[in-house]
């Protein structure tokens, strides 16, 4: 015996019965396709930051001492010029000055605010090898 009307020759709770659990089969299916899409985009994202990454090479002139590191082109003068010296096992001096690894030198003290990309686009760096240098010494 069925309660109220039938569709289609299947009584109205069977045929919802049916019908949800085709919805939840295909909610477990766009769920399972979720993931995978969110996998994907953070794949992308992570390939995106690596190929945003690049090496940057410093020496400390009154020291001697060089170290090489991968970094952000979104990090700023003043972060590389940091890490530079935990990179070479230096401890900051108050006169030290961030400068390109050029001939001559060029002082980046007033460029700490820009990012590694800007400062290659603007041209104020030419690549990414840098050096620190004390006011009282060094090149």
């Amino acid at each position: 015996m069925s309660i109220g009307n039938e569709v289609g020759g299947e009584p109205p709770l069977e045929k919802a019965v049916e019908d949800l659990e085709h919805a939840l089969s295909d909610e477990q299916l766009a769920d399972a396709l979720g993931t995978k899409a969110k996998r994907e985009v953070a794949d992308a994202l992570h390939e995106i930051e690596e190929a945003e990454r690049v090496t940057v090479h410093v020496i400390h002139v009154d020291e001697v001492e060089k170290a090489s590191f991968q970094e952000s082109i979104h990090k700023m003068l003043d972060q590389v010029w940091a890490k530079s010296y935990d990179e070479l096992h230096i401890a900051r001096e108050a006169d030290d000055i961030f400068q390109t690894d050029s001939k001559p030198p060029k002082s980046l003290m007033s460029y700490l605010g820009l990012t590694l990309k800007q400062a290659k686009e603007q041209r104020v760096i030419e690549d990414y090898r840098f050096g620190i240098v004390s006011k009282t010494g060094g090149a």
